[in-house]
């Protein structure tokens, strides 16, 4: 007959045969310690290099977290049963002073994961710090060709030019979204531009004559973060570390990010080193220019004589 927390014992040890194939991985044993016999949720044994080692893990699928007496009651037993390493699986997290216990003793404290799993009771969310840089100011300065003036007036203003009977501002809205991506370090960015001869260009309506453009942004840098919830297709969360772990051949998911849902930050993202078969999450959100909404940009690429960028 099943007792309770059998379900949760056969996901866990799903997980550690995820995590080391070649392992020999057991779930419901009986060890035999220097007071009798002494119970093992799950058993993991393999070699390393040659050297055996035994992993002892104890599962907890209860409905409260899990506290110091338990981090206490499995540092005894893995004396008496000669454990290389000690895990602790909960289904509902841990309190701080298990935690620090666990932290002190070396022992380690996880929960499984499995993405669409009903035996899951554990939510992992991370919260996610983004980069936003934005394009604040620009002004731009139009050159026509030597002996060849144009009527654009003093003021004058980007919506009004057209190449090709489409907006000029969408074209500078894809310039400065590509800008961004490559200068993300830059305060102020100066493009220029020759162009060759072309007879598609007009100002509010009237043909003028264009032989070169230069563009200053100003870009500022801000800080943003939002909650997400983390999951894997089979893996387990480490309370210490507070890392998801992957095993190979299994797949990450991050939940939906809301570009709705930012909020202004203070926090930077660490920069901590990360350590072997680890990765992390860097987001950078562009805001350049802003599109004239219905119209597509024109080609104004493909009269590009000569460009430079200019960085302060």
């Amino acid at each position: 007959m099943a007792k309770a927390g059998d379900e949760y014992q056969d996901l866990v040890g799903a997980v550690a045969k995820a995590l080391d194939p070649g392992a020999t991985v057991k779930v419901g044993q009986w060890l035999v310690g220097p007071d009798g016999r002494r119970d093992l949720d799950v058993e993991v044994r393999g070699t390393i290099e040659g050297r055996p080692y035994f992993v002892q893990i104890e599962c907890k699928d209860w409905a409260d977290v899990v506290g110091i007496a338990v981090v206490d009651a499995l540092d005894s037993k893995r004396r008496d049963l000669g454990a290389d390493r000690s895990i602790i699986y909960s289904n509902s997290g841990f309190t701080e002073p298990a935690l620090r216990k666990a932290a002190r003793v070396g022992i380690e404290l996880a929960s499984a994961l499995k993405a669409n799993d009903n035996r899951v009771k554990v939510v992992v969310e991370k919260r996610l710090v983004a980069k936003r840089l934005s394009v604040d100011n620009m002004s731009v300065v139009l050159y026509p060709p030597p002996g060849n003036p144009h009527e654009v007036p003093e003021k004058w203003s980007i919506d009004d030019l057209r190449c090709d009977d489409l907006p000029v501002r969408n074209w500078i809205a894809a310039l400065s979204r590509r800008l961004l991506q490559e200068h993300e370090s830059a305060n102020f960015l100066t493009f220029r531009c020759t162009l060759r001869s072309h007879p598609h260009w007009a100002y509010a309506g009237k043909p003028i004559a264009v032989a070169a453009l230069a563009f200053k942004f100003q870009i500022s840098r801000t800080w943003l973060s939002q909650t997400v919830r983390e999951d894997v297709t089979l893996g387990y969360y480490d309370h210490l570390r507070r890392s998801v772990t992957v095993p190979s051949g299994q797949g990450y998911w991050l939940g939906w990010i809301d570009r709705e849902a930012w909020i202004p930050s203070d926090e930077e993202p660490d920069e901590a080193v990360l350590a072997p078969n680890s990765f992390a999450l860097s987001l950078t959100l562009l805001n350049p220019i802003h599109e004239t909404e219905g119209e597509s940009a024109p080609r104004v690429d493909e009269l590009i004589l000569e460009q430079d960028v200019v960085l302060e």
